[in-house]
Parts: structure tokens; sequence; C-alpha cells
């Protein structure tokens, strides 16, 4: 299981016409609700903005979303948003486009351009990248067997997250869900089968490189 999403951190793109100003952040969230809790910081952070439509979509097992005119015509900002969103494939995103009225009406049509253009901008400004379900384990190992495990991590697309030194060498790394059996297999291979000395930790979304 994998899927596309934001990198963590906070992006933003800004996008004037007819002296309306549109400030579009985009985040990272784990699930509708803390891209609620978004929400709210971008209205806190902006409090005499006119508007603040949002599009919030969650993982792809949940397939939960939500998306808000926030007092703009219907139709004209959260669906526009969301549409922006999905036609990049991205889970776990969060976007908030704040206007600040310019005294010139927009129309719906031009609603509807000047948000989509703003979520673009913003999701422009984001680094994308690719989360897959993994597992991540710790494993001992002596500084013989070291070198023979960096090979075989980098051949499973193991990415490792943290190493100690002492009088062995204990890495904890993660392994898409996909790759995991047969990593698991050749590290038995590379221990001469001492496989309690691989322990799991838990489950869940790594970045990897898009």
């Amino acid at each position: 299981m994998e899927y596309l999403g934001v990198a963590d951190g906070e992006y933003t793109a800004e996008y004037v016409v007819n002296r309306s100003r549109f400030i579009c952040t985009v985040t990272r969230a784990a699930d509708v609700e803390a891209g609620f809790e978004f929400v709210q910081k971008i209205r806190r952070r902006y409090p005499d903005a006119t508007h603040n439509p949002y599009a919030l979509i969650g993982t792809p097992e949940s397939g939960a979303f939500r998306f808000s005119d926030d007092g703009e015509p219907q139709g004209t900002t959260g669906a526009p948003i969301m549409n922006a969103v999905r036609m990049q494939s991205l889970y776990c995103t969060a976007v908030v486009v704040t206007r600040y009225f310019g005294g010139i009406k927009l129309g719906a049509g031009g609603l509807v351009q000047a948000y989509s253009t703003a979520t673009a901008m913003g999701l422009a400004a984001a680094e994308i990248v690719r989360y897959r379900l993994s597992a991540v384990y710790t494993l001992e190992i002596g500084y013989s067997e070291y070198k023979g495990l960096e090979q075989v991590l980098r051949a499973a697309e193991a990415k490792v997250l943290d190493t100690e030194y002492s009088d062995s060498v204990k890495v904890t790394f993660s392994v898409p869900q996909e790759a995991e059996d047969n990593l698991k297999r050749a590290i038995m291979a590379l221990t001469a089968g001492q496989a309690e000395r691989l322990t799991e930790i838990e489950r869940k979304y790594i970045t990897y490189k898009r």
C-alpha cells in the first residue's frame, strides 16, 4: 500500500487578482481531524481575512474527505480546491486558501479560477513524496556483518532510520511491506539464521523518494 502526499512542513503561495489576495497554505495531515485543526490554525493566523475555504483528504484506506466554501458562493471554492488536490492523487493533505477581498467582485467563474489557481500554485510549491506502508525493525549485528547488511537493505529499498554503535551495531530501519519477506530471508542468510536479533517495532507509512 502506498500513496502520494506532501512532505512534513507548510508550503505557501500567493495569487492576486483584481486586488483580492489569495494565500494558499498546504500541509500534511494524518487524517481529516488533524486537517481541521490546521484549518483552525490558519484562521487564527489570518483573523481579519474575508474567507478561509479549505479541502481536507485523509488516508486511502479511510476514504475520508471534507471541504468548505466558508461563506463564498456554493461550489466556487471548496470543490475547486479539492479537485486540484485530487488531480495530483494526493492523500493525507490539508489545503486552506485564505482570501482578502480587494473590493471588486469576481463572479462565480472568477472565484473558481482564482481559488483553483491559488491551490495549484500552493501544491506546486509543496514537496510531493511517496508514502509506503512499511515495517520498522531493529537489528543487532556484528561489525563483520554490517557491510553486508548495508547492501541487503539497499537492495530491498529499505530506509535506515537510526544506527547505534557499541560492541555491536544496532540498526533501526523501515522496509516497504511488499519487500519485507525477501529482506527477512536475506537477513537470515547474512546472520546464519539468528532471527531473534531482528525485532519488529511497528508498522506505519514512511516517506520514500518519489
